[in-house]
């Protein structure tokens, strides 16, 4: 039976065939968007870590301070240090405990590393202005898993909240550049690898020169 035609009915109706193929179509543009929409460039390479700034231009070495006394691996030397520690406490208004730390250091660098040169008045410098003048130097992970050792023949382990041990690390490390410290391209250039911070370097050697300048009180 043929179905009769309405009035104005003129369109063709689509075959199945043709449904499909439509289908067809928005589904393939339909993988294209999610394909393209996921699909991500290749991440780029991480750039380099930067080192320290350099130094400036007319950059000088610390002003000589007032020697820690001798190490005497022999004997006992920490009554001698301890006298020297409390005659340089006033004049630098800082505690005797981190005095004795950064005049162990000092000690123990000049039989260890005589050509670092590495002055007390260096770590407090340091102390200054890393540390905000109390507590123990701040020691970088990296730095404490390399060098960090006992600043006293205790046969206890290295402590990072000793100052003492604290300011012996530093040190080891500070010295294990093989720089002069007494000069000024030595000094600048190892202080700038420990703070990698141009005006903490400045400070630093601001801070230094104040201690070195500081006269015993007796």
């Amino acid at each position: 039976m043929v179905e009769p035609t309405h009035p104005g009915d003129t369109k063709p109706r689509r075959s199945a065939s043709t449904l499909w193929l439509a289908l067809g179509v928005v589904a393939t543009g339909l993988i294209l968007i999610f394909t393209l929409g996921t699909t991500r460039p290749d991440s780029p390479k991480p750039l380099p870590a930067p080192g320290p700034p350099s130094p400036p231009p007319a950059a000088a070495a610390p002003k000589p301070a007032v020697a820690a006394p001798v190490d005497r691996p022999t004997k006992s030397d920490e009554a001698q240090l301890d006298e020297w520690a409390r005659d340089l406490a006033g004049p630098t208004k800082l505690p005797a405990v981190l005095l004795g730390a950064y005049g162990r250091a000092e000690m123990r660098m000049r039989e260890e590393a005589p050509n670092c040169h590495l002055s007390w008045a260096t770590l407090a410098g340091l102390g200054q202005v890393q540390a905000v003048g109390s507590g123990p130097l701040p020691v970088p992970q990296p730095i404490w898993n390399r060098w960090s050792a006992r600043a006293t023949n205790d046969a206890k382990r290295a402590d990072m909240r000793n100052v003492a041990d604290a300011a012996y690390t530093v040190a080891r490390y500070l010295c294990s550049t093989g720089a002069d410290l007494s000069t000024a391209n030595g000094w600048w250039s190892t202080i700038l690898g420990y703070t990698q911070s141009l005006p903490d370097t400045r400070d630093t050697l601001t801070a230094a020169d104040t201690f070195a300048t500081a006269a015993p009180a007796r």
